[in-house]
């Protein structure tokens, strides 16, 4: 038996060192392949600056009323607030659009409220994707070809646990300073 018992001893030092070295490889190969993982999430997003964007006058949709309504922006922490100005006609032009497409029913209510928050970010996002990026030019004139022909975009609620009203920037919140309608 103690010849059995050192078959066994000197079996078992070379499978715990096999065991170790794959062990070890497994580890080292999943950490390398995971770094490039973690390369790939998506980065965090953070708040970064507000700033307000004007008063906007406009008839809605119904064509009996008006709305004037102040807006402010929260962009994402990498938006750079040097192309603020050059980007303001694009901005306000999106804000404009979504506004003058809703009538007294859809903005009357809190929820409506907040629904109109969410479609100008996402307006407002899209049209400042398109604005800097020659492929999104390509890819929005394809989604308008898509959309409805009233203008109107549907929107859902952003799935961030932070409140945002989108979920990617680089606006991430939208402000009604003032909000009157007639």
């Amino acid at each position: 038996m103690s010849e059995t018992e050192k078959k066994k001893g000197g079996k078992l030092p070379i499978i715990a060192a096999l065991v170790l070295v794959l062990g070890a490889g497994g580890y080292f190969g999943m950490k390398g392949s995971g770094g490039s993982a973690a390369a790939e999430e998506e980065p965090e997003i953070k708040m970064g600056d507000s700033a307000p964007i004007g008063e906007f006058l406009v008839n809605l949709a119904d064509g009996r009323t008006y709305l004037r309504a102040a807006v402010a922006l929260h962009f994402d922490a990498t938006f750079d607030a040097k192309h603020l100005d050059s980007d303001m006609p694009v901005i306000q032009d999106a804000i404009l659009m979504v506004l003058s497409s809703k009538s007294l029913e859809d903005v009357r209510s809190l929820d409506g409220k907040q629904k109109l928050k969410w479609e100008i970010a996402a307006k407002v996002n899209h049209s400042l994707h398109a604005g800097h990026d020659a492929k999104k030019k390509k890819k929005k004139k394809d989604e308008d070809a898509e959309e409805p022909s009233h203008g109107e975009q549907k929107v859902a609620k952003p799935e961030n646990e932070e409140g945002w009203d989108a979920d990617e920037g680089p606006v991430l919140k939208v402000y009604f300073t003032s909000f009157v309608t007639q």
